[in-house]
């Protein structure tokens, strides 16, 4: 069974999917959703990776993103290796001129603040949104996100994180 999966952070990338957690995307295709906002508030394990993206209500907002088709085990490992911080929600999400329900990600413990993420997270949320076409201004937008970079410190956790992730992802 087959399941829609709106993703507004690093599973935007198929790359990423594929090559870092084994999944292959029966189609992929960029969308939205209305009344939410993508924030960098989930809280990082250090000050190398301070924070990653969620999603919260505001009205009239708009938050771009991906939406896969995929198997629901496959959702099911997306879920397993994002660990207990998110939750899995449903949402109206609109692609290809249509509206659907889709399952999405959303932090239940976020700082009511946001924090700069890494930037090699920001790289990848970036190479993703222009690998699917998001908009330019989305684009802008995450371009102009504040990001913080620690030579060395950062390539070796970006390694450590890669591991983290492929391990979970079995």
């Amino acid at each position: 069974m087959l399941a829609y999966y709106f993703s507004y952070g690093a599973n935007m990338s198929k790359r990423y999917l594929e090559k870092v957690r084994n999944i292959s995307p029966a189609s992929s295709h960029n969308g939205y959703m209305l009344n939410y906002k993508m924030v960098m508030n989930l809280k990082g394990p250090n000050f190398v990776e301070p924070a990653f993206a969620n999603i919260c209500f505001e009205k009239d907002a708009k938050v771009e993103g991906v939406v896969h088709e995929l198997a629901e085990t496959d959702l099911e490992r997306i879920v397993a290796s994002e660990g207990e911080t998110y939750e899995l929600v449903e949402a109206p999400v609109t692609f290809k001129n249509q509206t659907i329900f889709a399952k999405t990600l959303r932090c239940k413990e976020s700082t009511p603040e946001e924090r700069p993420a890494s930037r090699r997270y920001m790289k990848i949320l970036i190479a993703a949104a222009i690998e699917n076409k998001l908009s330019c201004d989305y684009v802008k937008f995450l371009k102009n996100k504040k990001s913080v970079y620690y030579p060395v410190l950062s390539e070796i956790f970006a390694i450590r994180v890669y591991f983290w992730v492929k391990i979970r992802a079995r």
